[in-house]
């Protein structure tokens, strides 16, 4: 099964896509039917939005090795070897990946570049407000204890409405001709909402938010969630100003004075901000929260109750997401490498032809005069894989003997059961086995044993690997991100069948 990145990325966004809407319904309903206080529903849509963000990610858990319980061996014959590869490093042409998919995830890397141009020009734009805006004694004084530590208040001939900017140093401005015309009452009131946004961090939430967005700025249930933070957003600060203010009809009162009073914001004018409102969506839903804040008493108990509820659901929420949200991670690999050194000189090359002709005397001549025996030559390997190769079991059992390692790989040249495999040299994967071979064996470029012995269709070598500890569902990543398994590298169909009965699955795992 070939995973291209293109492919990754779009079951990526899929899964997005039905993680958003669910968190999105399931936060909808519970605000709608709970008696959740004004700040945990803020909350609860800020859990919502970033669960949606994060939770597509569990795509790229590792997979986990599968084991199935051994089962009786198939009795088969031989298969025939039509159909094996005629060059030690035959590999199968990966599938190109989708040409539509290629232009999906372009036009995606280009709206989000896009929107982060467009965030780094709001950061500019609330930069240059913060530096030109005039700190104003009067409005400080207005707020006395209730200014947050660290914050200033500040007067603006360019914004439209009160806001917060300035993540390290926040800065509350106030527009010069509401500073001067509207009530101090009214004003203070305007102001404990802007100072609300400072103590819950909310600057910091939204330019995360904005960031987010920019990303999956193609989704649009995490915007619906993104609207639905902002409002509980502005309701959660409107609560708190009320309270310290004394009165939710009175601090409502304010703010529909000072939103009488907003200017019109210039067009394309969105600096990284946290205001009270440039428009008039979502008034009606402030007002109304304000209104009932004098009538309403909700037991803490019950908002307890209510708060534990909203847990448990974004909770099942994510064990549903879990459980359902597909794996293409890479399992971990045991990858060796305990590779021999090269070896270019002419006693090098006059070992790797006696293994490869059989000539066991040459062999022990040449290892008795000084000659490594698991001396590898660049495009032959070691002397062992060039006798597993061509089948040579009396220079193999020779090698074994003068101590060549079982096992051993060469970058390229596989190592000894996989170049016996590949060949379908059964008696020579038994010598090797018997050595001591690992058969789960990982080598880089040449995959596994089991791998190379369904690509070769010799059912055989399979099922004696399979009985002897290979492992049915082991696969690596190829060249271009091809995913690689005994089942999906399998031409003979005998091969095919009997790894299924011996429990190998076409997902990857």
């Amino acid at each position: 099964m070939t995973v291209h990145w293109t492919q990754a990325l779009a079951s990526f966004a899929l899964q997005h896509l039905w993680h958003s809407a669910l968190l999105f319904a399931l936060a909808t309903l519970v605000v709608s039917r709970s008696r959740l206080g004004a700040e945990a529903r803020s909350w609860l849509f800020c859990a919502a939005f970033a669960l949606a963000a994060t939770s597509p990610l569990l795509v790229l858990r590792p997979t986990t090795p599968h084991t199935s319980a051994p089962t009786p061996r198939l009795e088969a014959p031989v298969a025939p070897t039509v159909g094996r590869p005629t060059h030690p490093h035959h590999q199968p042409t990966p599938t190109n990946p989708p040409t539509l998919l290629q232009g999906m995830a372009l036009l995606w890397l280009l709206g989000t570049t896009y929107a982060l141009l467009q965030l780094l020009r709001g950061i500019a734009q609330a930069s240059t407000l913060h530096r030109t805006s005039r700190r104003a004694q009067d409005l400080n004084a207005l707020l006395g204890r209730d200014l947050p530590y660290a914050t200033t208040v500040a007067r603006s001939d360019s914004v439209a409405g009160p806001m917060v900017v300035g993540l390290f140093a926040p800065r509350i401005l106030v527009p010069t001709h509401l500073a001067d015309t509207l009530a101090p009452a009214a004003l203070r009131d305007l102001l404990l909402h802007e100072a609300a946004h400072i103590r819950r961090n909310d600057l910091w939430i939204a330019a995360a938010q904005r960031v987010v967005l920019a990303v999956y700025w193609w989704s649009p249930f995490l915007r619906l969630l993104g609207k639905r933070l902002d409002l509980a957003r502005e309701i959660a600060c409107d609560t708190r100003a009320a309270a310290q203010g004394g009165s939710g009809r009175g601090y409502a009162d304010s703010l529909l004075t000072g939103i009488s009073g907003l200017g019109t914001p210039a067009r394309g004018n969105t600096p990284l901000a946290v205001a009270m409102s440039g428009s008039r969506s979502g008034l009606s839903q402030r007002i109304d929260n304000l209104l009932r804040l004098d009538t309403a008493r909700t037991a803490w108990t019950t908002r307890l109750l209510w708060s534990g509820l909203c847990v448990l659901a974004l909770g099942g929420h994510l064990s549903v997401t879990v459980a359902a949200t597909p794996r293409l991670g890479t399992a971990p690999q045991r990858v060796v490498d305990d590779e021999p050194a090269r070896d270019a000189s002419p006693n090098a090359e006059r070992l790797l032809a006696a293994a490869a002709d059989g000539d066991v005397a040459e062999l022990q001549h040449l290892i008795n005069a000084g000659t490594a025996v698991d001396t590898s030559v660049r495009g032959d390997g070691t002397a062992l894989i060039m006798a597993a190769r061509n089948g040579q079991l009396t220079a193999v059992d020779a090698l074994l003997a003068l101590g060549a390692q079982p096992d051993l790989h060469a970058t390229g040249d596989g190592n000894p059961p996989i170049a016996a495999a590949r060949r379908g040299h059964l008696p020579v994967v038994e010598r090797l086995v018997a050595a001591g071979a690992d058969v789960n064996r990982i080598v880089p470029y040449d995959e596994t044993p089991l791998i190379n012995a369904a690509r070769s269709g010799d059912v055989d070598t399979v099922a004696f690997l399979i009985d002897h500890g290979a492992d049915v569902n082991l696969g690596v990543v190829a060249d271009a991100g091809q995913w690689r398994s005994p089942l999906n590298q399998a031409r003979n169909p005998r091969v095919r069948d009997y790894l299924v009965q011996r429990g190998a699955l076409a997902d990857r795992r």
